[in-house]
């Protein structure tokens, strides 16, 4: 994969609650004409360039897709890789805020904004994990993007960390929670806001009931050996939109790669076959 075209980062600047943030982002482009334009999203405490998701990038350039990773604005990371930089951002985060990010980005590349973005493409999403969530959440809430692929994605807006009562009563009582990075070894506050607005509308964080609204547009991935999101959570969501998941058999919540995975290092079979299933799905809907 080394002949595949050179990185570009953008920085696009979005407004939350009237305060600036950053969305950074790296675009690739294919060798000659794009397909359309795949936004990758990350999960919770992931980031652009974790594990497989330069890989995936790649294989969906050599397919003619156009790809953007990103960073949430507040995931709390920057391009420094290493660490969590903005630790004050990522308290602050809830699903709106990423449902705004995702409006922004399609948006930017409608505006002709994006650089090397073809602004009339289709534009598909794919979020892993928690980022699969938001991208069902926000297709469903109305953000017309063409096509969402969820892997392994939850089928609940509450994340498992809160799935205790004492989890979720100190987060009303002390304003948050702490969650520790395995990989960073920092201990991150998950601020109380991202439970509030899910308690004061739990109907536009219906997961099953938001995939339910994409009339064809969704598919679904998900490893049948995932410890972290049950595979069941794939067959509630396909369920409620009609579609039958993908399995990909002996993959585990991050398709049996490490982190750092270098994007010219042997796939393991799992993240192999999510590729194939990512780019089967994206050319069947090339509009390029």
């Amino acid at each position: 994969m080394s002949g595949m075209p050179a990185l570009l980062e953008h920085d696009l600047e979005v407004v939350h609650d009237g305060e600036p943030r950053i969305i950074h982002c790296d675009i690739e482009r294919p060798v000659g004409a794009s397909s359309g334009t795949l936004l990758i999203a990350h999960g919770f405490l992931g980031y652009k360039d974790y594990g497989m998701f330069p890989y995936l990038a790649r294989r969906a350039n050599a397919v003619g897709w156009t790809t953007i990773r990103f960073n949430f604005s507040h995931s709390g990371m920057t391009r420094r890789i290493e660490t969590f930089e903005r630790p004050e951002l990522f308290e602050l985060d809830t699903w709106d805020r990423q449902d705004l990010d995702l409006k922004c980005l399609l948006a930017s590349i409608r505006c002709g904004e994006m650089p090397e973005v073809d602004p009339t493409g289709s534009v598909f999403l794919l979020g892993h994990s928690r980022g699969g969530v938001a991208s069902i959440l926000s297709a469903g809430r109305g953000t017309p993007f063409d096509g969402v692929i969820a892997v392994a994605a939850g089928s609940e807006s509450i994340p498992h960390v809160l799935d205790e009562a004492e989890a979720r009563r100190r987060m009303h009582e002390e304003g948050g929670i702490t969650v520790t990075s395995s990989r960073t070894g920092q201990d991150l506050r998950m601020g109380s806001d991202f439970l509030a607005t899910i308690e004061a509308n739990p109907a536009a964080h219906d997961i099953p009931a938001m995939a339910a609204r994409l009339e064809g547009r969704l598919a679904i991935i998900h490893g049948d050996d995932d410890p972290t999101v049950d595979v069941r959570h794939a067959h509630v969501i396909g369920e409620a939109a009609g579609v039958t998941p993908l399995l990909i058999p002996g993959a585990n919540h991050v398709f049996n790669v490490a982190n750092p995975f270098s994007i010219d290092d042997e796939p393991s079979p799992q993240l192999d076959a999510l590729a194939e299933a990512v780019c089967s799905f994206l050319s069947t809907r090339a509009t390029g």
